[in-house]
């Protein structure tokens, strides 16, 4: 056979062997990633179905008002999410409001009782398969308290940033927070 041919053979030959090989090589490589994303679906089907995934998101596209009188308050509320809670009666009913850490509210001189007219802005969510509306700002007459930040983040966590000097004095005079 011309030797000129038989090289254009193998280099042929040589170059569909590498164009297999390679296209083995990403199957293999899209069948592990495929593998690897199954596996971490499985990972996340296997949760708990009581405790969905991310069960505390706030969401601010689905923040709503609430309008009401305060029918009772607790600043220590037992029930997840822990901390102060106001029971609000509105026109569709009552409502679990979460106002996070008593101690915080309490910086900011802010107070509940029963009878008084409030405002809430929040978010409604449930936890341990009850409703609780997540506040995110409190109202009571000219009062306003921003309790969450526009995440949901609690501020009570970063309550000695945001007060003044004024307030910062004022607490520590006061024994700090209780």
């Amino acid at each position: 056979m011309n030797p000129i041919i038989t090289r254009k053979l193998a280099t042929a030959s040589l170059s569909r062997a590498i164009a297999l090989l390679l296209g083995a090589a990403q199957a293999l490589a899209g069948g592990a990633q495929e593998t690897a994303v199954q596996g971490r679906k499985a990972q996340v089907e296997a949760r708990p179905a009581a405790v969905p995934a991310r069960a505390f998101a706030y969401d601010r596209k689905r923040e709503s008002v609430l309008q009401g009188t305060v029918t009772g308050y607790t600043e220590n509320g037992q029930i997840a999410p822990t901390g102060a809670h106001a029971t609000v009666r509105t026109t569709s009913g009552e409502v679990d409001v979460h106002l996070g850490p008593a101690s915080y509210l309490q910086a900011k001189h802010f107070s509940l009782a029963a009878g008084e007219q409030v405002r809430f802005v929040g978010v409604r969510a449930v936890v341990n398969g009850k409703d609780v509306f997540l506040a995110r700002i409190a109202q009571k007459g000219n009062q306003v308290v921003t309790i969450r930040s526009p995440r949901g983040s609690l501020l009570a966590n970063s309550a000695a940033r945001l007060l003044t000097e004024a307030e910062r004095a004022q607490v520590k005079q006061q024994g700090g927070a209780r």
